[in-house]
């Protein structure tokens, strides 16, 4: 009677069965093969449910054939690893038309004869395909795997592999992967071919797998309708690939690089004004400079360019990577930015000397500036380039600008005496601040002295908050 009553025991088989749906995947199995020896009602309903037996991971014998037989007709998710038993994996063999998922790793010297001698043929159902193999390898995929045809197909992966791509029936493929691919073993054209037969990608991923030059014509150009995101780490990041893509309106692009050796041209990784023509009118960017992560963020109405990259190298100064941070930057029209983030990011030392002259070169350039945020700007280095009188030029830079937020760990960071110089020269040369926001980790604000800034600003606000925003905020 207890049992019976007890709330366990109270709920309806068919939501008792849909728990495991939940779980975390580490060790799904083994709790699943638990439930169905806690009673001989529990076991009846968990086996009844022919989807929660599909995961195949090929590893014991006993296993894999009962797992086949209780999934019944429901499509299944294979994957070989390192610890695969080729006596289990021929058990699963016959069943390899219903796959829904396989994910392919470990020494492809035993693998790969595997799947040459048993995915010859087409698996409709197959959603989800991703093969990885460390990266010194490199090993090639048949071309006959699966006939070519991937119909189905929504996500591919594929690392330390090489391919002649493409493969037939990519209309469905709407996330692509490829990751460490020995430069030599692929070409620009081989990548746009695979772009054109897969139309309704949404999300690249590329790594270490773009050659330094470009075999295909200048004027192939693929077009990447339903495009949302797409990210390139190179070594060095370039535009090889960019010059061939038409980017629509809305998708994210990030570049991703490092120097080592001899530091690249600029220009040899720059995308073309061209490629970003849907870019041409940034609105809003986000800088991050320091030694622990510097990138550039650019928003348009209609898009983003994220560029990461290692400015600076491991023997130079902090500051070494600012030039060359700036000097990428020169390559982009940014004199209509009405919104500007910058933040300083892992400086264990005075800062101010770092940025102050380096970034009048930025804010010159941003006649439309609305909204400036600063974070983590110890000393407030770019105070004093927008104080008109002590400035390089003698001249209102951002003439429009009208709010300034400050995000500080503590009060000693900054000198409110720089915020009031730089309030009054402004408001006396007819460029008055309308807000000026401080956001500060200490509750003991010094109200008294920034409350002064009422006399030149029309707004002014001191915020206790224990928790600055991220290093990869955007202002809105």
């Amino acid at each position: 009677m207890r049992n019976t009553f007890a709330l366990v025991n109270r709920t309806p088989p068919e939501i008792l069965s849909l728990i495991p749906d939940y779980w975390e995947d580490d060790h799904k199995d083994e709790t699943l093969i638990k439930l169905t020896h806690v009673c001989r009602g529990w076991r009846e309903i968990f086996i009844s449910r022919p989807s929660l037996w599909t995961s195949l991971d090929c590893t014991d014998v006993d296993k894999t054939r009962v797992y086949a037989e209780r999934s019944k007709y429901s499509p299944l998710q294979l994957r070989l690893g390192q610890s695969y038993r080729a006596e289990a994996f021929l058990l699963a063999v016959p069943h390899i038309p219903r796959l829904k998922t396989l994910v392919v790793s470990g020494d492809p010297t035993e693998i790969l004869p595997a799947l040459v001698e048993h995915f010859s043929c087409a698996v409709p159902l197959l959603d989800k395909l991703k093969i990885s193999f460390a990266r010194n390898q490199a090993p090639n995929l048949p071309e006959k795997l699966f006939n070519g045809d991937l119909s189905s197909l929504c996500e591919l992966s594929l690392s330390g592999v090489t391919t002649p791509l493409p493969w037939r029936g990519l209309s469905n493929l709407t996330t692509f992967k490829l990751c460490h691919v020995p430069k030599d073993k692929i070409l620009v054209t081989q990548l746009l071919d695979f772009f054109e037969s897969a139309p309704h990608l949404r999300h690249i991923y590329i790594r270490d797998s773009i050659p330094n030059s470009s075999n295909a014509p200048a004027e192939r150009v693929v077009i990447l309708p339903y495009l949302e995101d797409l990210h390139i780490i190179a070594q060095p990041a370039h535009s090889i690939l960019l010059d061939h893509l038409f980017i629509p309106d809305g998708a994210s692009l990030c570049l991703e690089f490092k120097f080592s050796g001899k530091e690249p041209p600029i220009q040899s990784y720059l995308p073309s004004s061209e490629v970003l023509y849907n870019l041409s009118h940034i609105t809003a960017a986000n800088f991050c400079f320091g030694p622990e992560r510097r990138f550039i963020q650019l928003h348009g109405p209609s898009g983003e360019l994220c560029i990461l990259g290692n400015w600076i190298r491991g023997h130079e100064s902090l500051h070494a990577g600012t030039p060359k941070f700036i000097q990428t930057l020169d390559q982009f029209d940014i004199s209509r930015i009405q919104s500007l983030a910058i933040t300083l990011s892992g400086y264990r030392s005075r800062n101010s000397d770092i940025t102050k002259w380096k970034i009048y070169r930025i804010l010159c350039r941003m006649d439309d500036l609305r909204i400036l945020v600063l974070t983590q700007c110890k000393n407030l280095p770019f105070i004093d380039v927008l104080n008109p009188d002590k400035n390089p030029d003698k001249i209102v830079l951002c003439s429009k600008l009208e709010e300034i937020t400050l995000y500080v760990n503590h009060p000693s960071e900054f000198h409110v005496d720089e915020l009031l110089d730089m309030a009054e020269g402004r408001a006396s040369r007819d460029a008055k601040l309308s807000a000026i926001t401080i956001v500060s980790t200490d509750a003991l604000a010094p109200t008294k002295k920034v409350f002064l800034l009422r006399k030149h600003v029309d707004y002014v606000e001191y915020k206790f908050d224990d928790t600055l925003p991220e290093w990869d905020t955007v202002p809105s």
